[in-house]
C-alpha cells in the first residue's frame, strides 16, 4: 500500500513539475512565435513572462491587434484575430492561419542564394570595371530595390507541410517574408561586393596603373 502511495505521489510531483516548465505560445500576426507564461489577455494587450538568457524573468506585453492566437500549455487555443473587412482583416481565420504558416516557413527556410551572389557580383564588378568610388554607394540600394520586384520562389524543402503547397494564401505569406528577406540580404551582399571591389581597386589595380 505504501509503495502504491509513493508511486502516486511521485507521478503527481512529475505532473506538477511538467506543468511549471510548460510554456504558453503566442502567435503574432507577422508569423513569429513567442513562448512564455501568459499572465493575462484582454482586448488591449496580452501580458506574459519571458525567460531571459541568464534565467531571469521579465514581464512583457503585445498589443492584442498584433496577436493571432494564444495557445496555453495544455494546447487550448484562444484566437484573437477576427474576420472583418472594415478593420482591414480581409482573410478568414483559416486563410490567415495558412498565410502565417507561409510567413513562418519563409522565415525559417527561404534562402535567396542566387540573388545574393548576383548582388555581390554586381557591386564588385561595377566598382572594379568602371572604377566607381562615390557612385558605388548607389549600387546596393538600387540592387536591393530591384530585388523587390521578381516573384519569390519557394526554396525546396522549406515547406513544413506538403498539404500547403499550392495554396494561394500560404504562397502570399511566404512571398511577403521572402521578399523582405531577399531585399535585406541582397543589400548586405551588394555592400560586401562594393567593399571588395574598392579594396581590389585601391590595393591592386590603381597602384599598378600609377606605376605604369
Amino acid at each position: 500500500m505504501r509503495t502504491i502511495c509513493r508511486v502516486v505521489l511521485f507521478l503527481l510531483l512529475l505532473t506538477a513539475v511538467a506543468r511549471c516548465d510548460a510554456q504558453d505560445r503566442i502567435l503574432l500576426m507577422n508569423g513569429e512565435t513567442i513562448e512564455g507564461k501568459v499572465l493575462g489577455q484582454s482586448t488591449l494587450e496580452v501580458r506574459y513572462l519571458q525567460t531571459r538568457k541568464n534565467g531571469t524573468l521579465r514581464e512583457r506585453a503585445e498589443p492584442t491587434e498584433e496577436v493571432f492566437s494564444v495557445t496555453d500549455s495544455l494546447g487550448r487555443e484562444r484566437i484573437w484575430y477576427f474576420y472583418d473587412t472594415v478593420f482591414g482583416n480581409d482573410l478568414t481565420i483559416d486563410q490567415m492561419r495558412w498565410f502565417l504558416k507561409g510567413e513562418q516557413d519563409a522565415r525559417k527556410g527561404y534562402k535567396p542564394i542566387w540573388p545574393m551572389v548576383g548582388a555581390f557580383a554586381t557591386g564588385a564588378g561595377l566598382v572594379i570595371g568602371l572604377n566607381w568610388e562615390m557612385n558605388s554607394l548607389f549600387v546596393p540600394p538600387i540592387t536591393a530595390g530591384l530585388m523587390a520586384l521578381p516573384r519569390v520562389h519557394v526554396t525546396p524543402g522549406s515547406i513544413s507541410d506538403p498539404v500547403m503547397e499550392g495554396d494561394e494564401y500560404y504562397a502570399t505569406g511566404y512571398a511577403r517574408v521572402g521578399r523582405s528577406k531577399r531585399v535585406i540580404r541582397t543589400l548586405l551582399s551588394a555592400f560586401a561586393g562594393v567593399a571588395v571591389g574598392l579594396a581590389v581597386r585601391q590595393l591592386i589595380i590603381n597602384p599598378n596603373l600609377d606605376y605604369e
